[in-house]
């Protein structure tokens, strides 16, 4: 599953008066509706934000109504808050640009007690942006404030215990399956079709919010799981889209199941490598590769148990060597982590685990920032259903001991008992646009490797990819040149050839 991290993108209207006035505004702004196949059921509704809007600025939101179900014409609808984050300019360009969320199952607006902060930060990282055009956010179906709600609070209580004795996989395992087990049972009892959560399902959500709120083309900016979602409207409605930015890219003729093992150690090579090729960094830390593996081994033969974090995020955890791989993913996958590596690696080697341990990751269920139902139906369908178990025993076998990282991994757990789709072969098929489009991807990314975006870009024509060595996972959120060029690209349809020069420097590894 893809790593859930959460987004760094993040009253409007005090009167109806006011809402009806910016509505007409916004509308006005963009083009006569596009009419395509589920126009008819796409309506906007104006409504109150809920979030605070900045002195200066103006927001239009509401609610966009979509057919639950697409091959029924009587379906029922599902109601999707929207976010207009209007422009500045007198006259905005017709096209806006629509941003879409990774996870799955993530909102761009964060949980209810994080949406303010989360908004302050989406303010600012979209003016550039709102210079000339409007920028649309959405929560998915079944994703935050959208309908239908597939949170599981059931899976809230297997949590990580907060006492001084880790739980075994054993019994965190019989946790789980009766939680999900809970869950799928309520969710099905309120009616819930988990078939209707995939891929091509949000890609049409997202272009009936687009006709709804009346624009004919739009721009696309995407990251992680959200670059599925854009190049299946590529594949689907490319005429649409006037440019696409897509950060951390997830193409649809990939299965992060079945790489599992590879992802792991292409992220450690090149760890490795930039530190065996920095004079600094290979007299503080010699042999780190060795003595990485060394520990992974010891720590597979011999567990440690240990007790990180602080009062209110304290848990007990097995150390063991596949923890250990992953808890240096974890922090790996944070471009502002990576110059601790070598040193946090360092220590664990000489049995100081406490540095390391902080990153081991909490089991993905149960994710406060995840909608649990979303999630399931749409990994269960598109990777875990599909992953080849000849190809995934092949990978563990040959990056051993890499392989070590998805031993404990739920998915095949979870997907036994959750109810999701089949996923059409030709949905697995590499999209081919000729869409300008930029593709941007950090050298450290062990979720969306920089190869996965090579791999789109041969099919994109009128592509251009930008890896950043230094930056992991979402580089506009630590790389202020790759959104610099995400608003160059949306502008001009175009970056210059000399774009990020710094995108070609190493990290700077601390010393000890």
């Amino acid at each position: 599953m893809l790593i859930a991290l959460p987004s760094v993108w993040p009253t409007a209207v005090r009167t109806a008066l006011t809402l009806r006035a910016v509505l007409v505004v916004a509308v006005a702004t963009m083009a006569a509706p596009w009419i395509g196949p589920a126009a008819a059921e796409a309506r906007f509704t104006p409504g109150p934000c809920w979030f605070t809007v900045p002195d200066g600025e103006a927001a239009l939101c509401g609610t966009v109504a979509v057919p639950e179900r697409r091959d029924r014409p009587n379906s029922r609808s599902l109601r999707l808050p929207v976010a207009v984050l209007l422009s500045t300019a007198r006259q905005p360009a017709p096209d806006p640009v629509l941003f879409l969320e990774g996870g799955p199952g993530a909102s761009p607006f964060g949980s209810s007690e994080a949406t303010e902060e989360r908004m302050e930060v989406w303010w600012e990282l979209s003016a550039p942006f709102r210079r000339a055009r409007n920028l649309i956010l959405f929560d998915p179906r079944g994703v935050g404030r959208a309908e239908p709600d597939t949170d599981c609070p059931e899976l809230d209580g297997v949590a990580p215990t907060r006492g001084t004795r880790p739980v075994t996989r054993e019994q965190r395992a019989a946790l789980e399956r009766a939680a999900v087990s809970a869950c799928a049972a309520r969710l099905e009892t309120a009616g819930l079709d988990g078939t209707q959560f995939s891929t091509p399902v949000a890609a049409e959500d997202a272009l009936d919010i687009a006709t709804a709120l009346g624009a004919q083309r739009i721009n696309l900016f995407a990251v992680s799981y959200g670059t599925r979602v854009g190049l299946e409207i590529l594949r689907r409605q490319g005429g649409r889209v006037r440019a696409a930015v897509f950060d951390s890219v997830y193409p649809p003729d990939v299965n992060a199941q079945e790489d599992a093992a590879w992802l792991a150690q292409r992220t450690y090579r090149r760890l490795f490598d930039d530190c065996a090729a920095n004079r600094s960094c290979r007299s503080a830390f010699p042999d780190l590769e060795k003595r990485f593996l060394d520990l992974v081994e010891r720590l597979d033969r011999n567990p440690v148990d240990i007790v990180v974090g602080d009062h209110e995020t304290r848990r007990a955890l097995r150390l063991t060597g596949g923890v250990t791989i992953a808890a240096g993913l974890e922090a790996l996958a944070i471009s502002e982590a990576i110059p601790l590596m070598p040193t946090i690696i360092d220590r664990a080697a000489r049995g100081q685990y406490a540095a390391l341990a902080e990153w081991a990751p909490i089991n993905w269920l149960g994710d406060p920032e995840v909608a649990d139902g979303l999630a399931f139906s749409t990994e269960c369908r598109e990777s875990v259903n599909t992953a080849d178990p000849l190809k995934r025993a092949d990978s563990a076998r040959r990056y051993a001991p890499y392989g070590l990282v998805a031993t404990d991994d739920p998915g095949q757990r979870v997907c036994r008992l959750w109810s999701s789709g089949h996923q059409e072969p030709a949905e697995r098929l590499p999209v081919a646009s000729p869409v300008p489009v930029l593709l941007l991807s950090g050298a450290y990314d062990p979720v969306t490797p920089p190869e996965w975006g090579d791999r789109a870009a041969a099919t994109l024509p009128k592509s251009r990819h930008l890896v950043f060595r230094a930056a992991s996972h979402i580089v506009t959120s630590s790389e202020d040149c790759a959104m610099a060029a995400a608003v160059t690209f949306i502008e001009q349809e175009t970056v210059p050839a000399t774009v990020c020069p710094g995108a070609t420097k190493p990290p700077v590894f601390e010393r000890p």
